[in-house]
Formats: C-alpha cells, sequence, structure tokens
C-alpha cells in the first residue's frame, strides 16, 4: 500500500503509479488485457484502435493514466506514449491534432505550424512524427474523443481517418462517455473504426473495497477503524446511487464527515452536489430532446415510446427519432420486450435528482431510503431471554422457543407486554413473532390479528425503530420461503401500520407481486433502475433460487 497522501478525483494523472494501482478496483483484469493485446501488436507493427466508453466517473481516466504509464515503463524500447490533454479545447483540424502528437513526443513543431497551407501542415507534421519515432510505435491517448471530433467539421475528421488508414506506426487509445454519433452513424468517417471496451459499475463489495482503499490513501484511520458502522448505510446507498467509481469515492468522503447512519443526508449532499452538471445536461439539449428526458426523469416508472409521446404531448414519431437520439448520447436506455419496449434514464442518481425537486418524488426517494437502512441493518447481538432483544426475529428468541413446543410460554409473555403499558417496545417484538409463527403454520386469520396487535403498539415507537422490527419481521418471513406469508403480511402491516407503510414496504410488496405473477418483465415496466436491484434481492430472499431474478 502507498504512504497516505491525497486521491484527485479529477486528476489521476497527479498520482504516483503506486497510489493509482492501489486504488483500481474491478478494472485489473481489463488493464492487463488492453496492455498484453496492445503489447502484441506493437511487437508485429500493427495498430490498434482502442474505445473506452463509461459514464463521467467512470474510471477511464484513471485507466487510462496506468496504462499509458506501464507502457511507457515496460515497452519504451518499442512504443512512444503520448498523453493528450484530458479537455483538448483548441483541436479543430487534423492537422491540430498531428502537430499536438508532436508536441507530446517532445518535438519542435515551429518550423511545421510555419508551412501555412494547412494541408501541407498535417503531411509535414506527420511525416516528422514517423521520422522522429523511427522504429518505434507511438500510441496517442485522447480523453473524451467525442468532444475533439464535435469540435471539427467532418472533412477533418475524414481527413484523420486518412492519415490512421495508410499509416502502421501510429495507434490511438481513447475514451468517451458513451457510443457517440461520430462512431455509431454509418456515414460517419470512424463508423465500425473503434474496438470498444464498456466499463462496467462496481458491484456492492468492490465499492466497498474501493471506500477503504481511497481511506487509505487519504491517511483517515477512523472510517478504516469503524468500516463496519458504515456499512450498512454504504449497501442501502450503493443500490441508488450505483457503482460509478467517481460517485463512490465522493460517497466515502461525505460520509467520512456526517458520520455513520446519516443515510439520508449523506444522499442528499451527493445529490444536490450533480446540480450544475445535470442543469448543463438540460440546458444543452434543443427543445424537444429536453421535454422527452425530462418525462422520462420524472416518471415513477419506465415509460414507452406512446407513453412519454402522450404525456409530453408530441408526435409519436418524432418521439422515436428523439429517444434514439438520447439513446446515441447516452441519457437513456432501452429495454426490448416482445412487442413493447420501455425507456428509462441511464443515469440513475439523475432520476432520482430530479425527482428530488417535486414534494412526491421526494417522498418516494426517502421512503427508500428508509426500507434500505432498515433492511441492510446488520443484526446486533442477541438476548435469548427475548427481555430486551434489539431485534425482532433475531436469533433463538420467541420463534424457537415456540419452535420448541413453548407456544403457551410465548403466549404468556405477549400477555405480559400487553399490561406493561410503558414498554410498547416489547409488546411490538412479541407480537410479530407470534405472528410471523401463525402465518407460517397457515393460521391466517391469528396471524393478521397479531401483526395488528402489533401495529396498535407501534405508533408508540421511534419511527426508525417501527421501520427496523418490521424489515427485521419480513426477513424473517422471506427466509421461510412461504410467499403467501410475506404477501398477508405486507398487505395487514400496510392497512394496520398507517400513513407511510405503502412508500416504505414498497420493494417487499413489488417482490411479491413478481414472485406470485411469475412475470420477471415486471422489473421493467413498474420499476426504476434503483428499486430493480432491491426488489430481485427480495425475490431471491423469498424463492431460494435466481430463477425470477433480473433478466431471468
Amino acid at each position: 500500500m502507498p504512504a497516505p497522501g491525497r486521491c484527485y478525483r479529477y486528476f489521476p494523472a497527479a498520482l504516483e503509479k503506486e497510489t493509482l494501482r492501489h486504488l483500481l478496483v474491478g478494472r485489473q483484469e481489463l488493464l492487463e488485457s488492453l496492455f498484453d493485446e496492445a503489447d502484441r501488436a506493437f511487437a508485429s507493427r500493427t495498430p490498434r484502435f482502442f474505445l473506452l466508453v463509461g459514464s463521467r466517473g467512470a474510471g477511464k481516466s484513471h485507466l487510462m493514466s496506468l496504462l499509458c504509464r506501464r507502457i511507457r515503463d515496460e515497452l519504451s524500447g518499442r512504443v512512444i506514449p503520448v498523453n493528450l490533454a484530458g479537455e483538448e479545447y483548441s483541436i479543430f483540424r487534423a492537422s491540430d491534432f498531428f502537430l499536438r502528437v508532436l508536441a507530446g513526443m517532445g518535438v519542435e513543431t515551429a518550423d511545421v505550424a510555419a508551412l501555412g497551407e494547412d494541408s501541407l501542415v498535417r503531411e509535414a507534421a506527420v511525416e516528422k512524427i514517423t521520422a522522429s519515432a523511427g522504429e518505434r510505435q507511438v500510441v496517442v491517448f485522447v480523453e473524451n474523443i467525442h468532444e475533439v471530433f464535435s469540435q471539427m467539421e467532418r472533412r477533418e475528421v475524414r481527413a484523420l481517418r486518412s492519415v490512421f488508414q495508410r499509416t502502421d506506426n501510429l495507434s490511438v487509445i481513447a475514451s468517451a462517455p458513451s457510443l457517440f454519433p461520430g462512431v455509431l452513424d454509418h456515414e460517419e468517417p470512424f463508423y465500425n473504426f473503434f474496438r470498444v471496451f464498456h466499463l462496467r459499475e462496481l458491484d456492492c463489495a468492490e465499492s466497498k473495497d474501493l471506500m477503504q482503499r481511497v481511506a487509505e490513501v487519504d491517511g483517515d484511520t477512523a472510517f478504516i477503524e469503524n468500516f463496519r458502522d458504515y456499512e450498512p448505510g454504504i449497501e442501502a446507498l450503493w443500490h441508488l446511487i450505483g457503482g460509478n467509481p467517481g460517485l463512490v469515492v465522493r460517497l466515502y468522503e461525505i460520509l467520512s464527515q456526517c458520520g455513520a447512519g446519516k443515510v439520508a443526508e449523506a444522499f442528499f449532499r451527493l445529490a444536490d452536489e450533480q446540480t450544475p452538471y445535470y442543469r448543463e445536461v438540460f440546458r444543452k439539449l434543443p427543445g424537444q430532446r429536453r421535454l422527452i428526458l425530462d418525462t422520462i426523469l420524472a416518471a415513477e416508472t419506465p415509460l414507452t415510446p406512446k407513453d412519454v409521446a402522450e404525456r409530453a404531448r408530441l408526435n409519436l414519431a418524432t418521439v422515436n427519432a428523439q429517444l434514439r437520439r438520447l439513446e446515441a448520447d447516452g441519457y437513456v436506455v432501452s429495454r426490448p420486450m416482445k412487442k413493447r419496449t420501455t425507456y428509462e434514464a441511464r443515469d440513475r442518481l439523475f432520476r432520482l435528482w430530479r425527482a428530488m425537486r417535486q414534494p412526491a418524488g421526494r417522498d418516494r426517494v426517502f421512503a427508500l431510503i428508509g426500507f434500505l437502512e432498515a433492511w441492510h441493518e446488520h443484526p446486533a447481538a442477541v438476548d435469548t431471554t427475548h427481555r430486551g432483544a434489539p431485534g425482532v426475529m433475531e436469533g433463538e428468541a420467541l420463534l424457537d422457543r415456540i419452535a420448541a413446543g413453548r407456544r403457551e410460554e410465548a403466549l404468556a409473555a405477549l400477555q405480559e407486554a400487553e399490561g406493561q403499558t410503558d414498554d410498547p417496545d416489547r409488546s411490538v417484538r412479541l407480537a410479530l413473532d407470534l405472528a410471523g409463527e401463525e402465518l407460517l403454520a397457515g393460521n391466517r386469520a391469528d396471524g393478521l390479528s397479531l401483526i395488528r396487535q402489533a401495529y396498535a403498539h407501534a405508533g408508540r415507537l421511534d419511527p426508525a425503530t417501527a421501520r427496523r422490527m418490521t424489515a427485521g419481521f419480513l426477513k424473517r418471513l422471506a427466509r421461510k420461503r412461504e410467499v403467501s406469508a410475506v404477501g398477508s403480511a405486507v398487505r395487514e402491516i400496510i392497512a394496520s401500520g398507517g400513513a407511510g407503510y405503502e412508500g416504505f414496504l414498497k420493494p417487499v410488496a413489488d417482490a411479491v407481486a413478481i414472485v406470485e405473477a411469475k412475470d420477471t418483465r415486471l422489473y421493467y415496466t413498474r420499476l426504476q433502475p434503483e428499486e430493480r436491484a432491491v426488489v430481485a434481492g427480495i425475490v431471491r430472499a423469498i424463492t431460494g433460487s435466481e430463477e425470477l431474478g433480473v433478466g431471468g
């Protein structure tokens, strides 16, 4: 591990090589694959053109910086790596591009630039690159190549490709946030030119690993020592923001400042920080495209083109054309399902940011956060006498005593708790434990009656405590693989628990609906991306299999 220093989120090239290596999570195999293929290609003097595709913060700059350094350190006898600036604002002609390459090689360009006529400058620059490289290959690293192409006229882009096609010593490793029209459209010069590598999101375990590694680099020993306290919140928020490395690092920084348990505050701060970027996205889009994207972002479920057309009051043909462009630009993603295709936002945090701007949307987001906090809470130590036990239906507790034939003892404990008006916590726990046993035994009426009894007292509890107890109760039922028991319990809790439980338990209700219908299409017609993995996990818990998982 490198010595503690500082992790730069927007400038990985400023970090030491060992720090970059230490912070590389979930990309090691891709780095090895890219290096090995480049090595073989350069040895045979065969140009390579790679395009790394990943959303803002996906780690493209990090990966490219490591790859460039490794090529420089290990292949310097055969390769000259040239790393262009992360943002090239002055490349408007092919000649500008090749002059930048020469400058990156450390070669004087004044004599070439003085030739005047642009075509002469371009050809002289290419010849000088070849002469200066000698027997070595030149590999050019270009970040955000879509912006470079957008600054150039089409004839200049065509001239750029012409040079690449007729030279055998120039390779390009580029990045872009999505597959843009310059490489997607059939009529464009670089159509089907690059070999594309998509950077996947980090899974939850990788996201937690990255946070700890950044904390090590930052020297944040408190975060590392107390990491178990942070884990439930991290696991909850991972479902909302996904595994984008840039967002994961920023979430670590916010949690480190806020402290463990501040899940809603951390999420709101993270979403609020994206405001300038998301506003700029809207500002850049033309009117109809902006309206269509906003319609999709504001919806509670994914939408079909017909849905979008009706809500935006636009012609269906226009909507279809604009949706194709929004998908090419990386703002939305389509989900074909036989005769039905739905569209949703590619960036789940973008959708949640938009939802937070409306009272109803904000309520939905905070209900989901509350559920995730309760569902992912780690069980505490259990008092097996069931007096003051911290979690309902955890450990041996009441249900195991019932299973051991001591049901009368459990009922007596509940009656005793009912008489203790100053201890609603114990009354709720006991009632839910007994309700679970009755439901699992097929005694539906008795089970539902006990749930009503439990939630008659739940209003006297701290809301967070009531949510944790509810989640623990339903998790225990789900592990018993009895969908009918889970479904009955959810419906009764919503009916008995009062306002707020319908939104809080929506993920469990959705999971029950998918299991009962045995229809995985509901993942893509009823649920937004941030809900999908949550519901799939509950479905997996209820069924004990992956058969009804996402994409199943």
